[in-house]
């Protein structure tokens, strides 16, 4: 993929919870020509919706919120506020318009924003749908879970991140973060330009992206989060079911289901600026590949196809 232009990065390999492959491409910042590693990190963007979904269930399940508590009883003055369940958020059957998709959001979003600034945003627009009626990606919904979560942790969503998935797992690569620290082994991110790669002009602040898309890892502890969600560490067998599920969609809660080469799959993808990212674990396997990358264009489905078709043929 480096020798055609198509990506720079990392990707991992997981079989049975312990990694088989790792392997960097190309280079963390091209300015200085310094070369990925396997302990680079880069930003995941809305692969982070998996982690997000997971502490939410993990709430649901110890009682602290139900899949039916109203969106109103925590942000009434949001459009269709006392309709729109915790489920409709995870299923991102909410109706609510993806702030994202506003054409001057990638500028406004480039300074740090914080919760009263993200919710006015969010309640200048009218709803796409009435709640529950259909499913559409909304990055809207998974902020918004964000910060119920740090209402009924009383907790920044940092800590409770740290809490219940890092410090779980010892992912010492892993965090939640507000920009790019270079000094940090963290890759430098750019877009496709003239058959070049150009640097980011605008550079998104996490602080307002939150559980949308606001963490940044290595390829090889996306593995080790998917292997232990999947391996049970987490939640429990039936709730792990439900999250799988899809309603109406392709999209079950901070999951995509499919199918990949006959095998069923579940994961996601994320794009932030300019990394690309897609975690993929195929359960009849116990399979987990994860593809972390600062640059990159074209489809990630069909590089996750090509990384899979190399497995079958080397280890299969």
């Amino acid at each position: 993929m480096e020798t055609q232009k198509e990506a720079m990065g990392t990707v991992s390999i997981f079989k049975d919870g312990s990694e088989i492959y790792n392997a960097s491409f190309g280079y963390k910042k091209l300015e200085s020509k310094k070369r990925a590693n396997e302990n680079t990190r880069y930003w995941i963007g809305s692969v982070s919706k998996t982690y997000t979904a997971t502490i939410v269930l993990q709430l649901i399940e110890e009682g602290k919120i139900s899949y039916n508590r109203k969106l109103g009883e925590f942000f009434p003055s949001i459009v269709n506020a006392n309709e729109i369940t915790i489920k409709d958020l995870l299923l991102h059957r909410s109706g609510l318009h993806n702030v994202t998709n506003d054409p001057s959001f990638e500028v406004w979003i480039a300074e740090p924003r914080d919760r009263k600034e993200m919710i006015a945003r969010i309640k200048k627009y009218n709803s796409d749908f009435q709640p529950n009626k259909m499913t559409k990606y909304s990055n809207t919904n998974y902020v918004l879970l964000s910060y119920i979560i740090e209402d009924l942790e009383q907790k920044p969503f940092e800590e409770i991140l740290e809490e219940r998935v890092f410090k779980k797992l010892n992912l010492q690569r892993t965090s939640f973060n507000d920009t790019l620290n270079l000094a940090n082994n963290e890759a430098m991110d750019y877009f496709p330009e003239n058959g070049e790669w150009s640097p980011i002009v605008y550079q998104t602040n996490l602080t307002g992206t939150m559980g949308a898309g606001g963490i940044i890892s290595t390829a090889r502890e996306v593995n080790v989060f998917y292997s232990g969600l999947f391996g049970g560490k987490f939640l429990s067998a039936e709730t792990l079911k439900t999250m799988t599920t899809p309603v109406g969609d392709d999209l079950g809660m901070g999951i995509a289901v499919s199918t990949m080469k006959g095998y069923d799959i579940y994961g996601h993808t994320g794009r932030i600026d300019g990394f690309r990212s897609m975690a993929a674990y195929f359960p009849e396997e116990k399979l987990s590949i994860a593809l972390t990358f600062n640059c990159g264009k074209g489809s990630m489905t069909k590089k996750m196809k090509r990384v899979l078709n190399a497995y079958r043929y080397t280890f299969k």
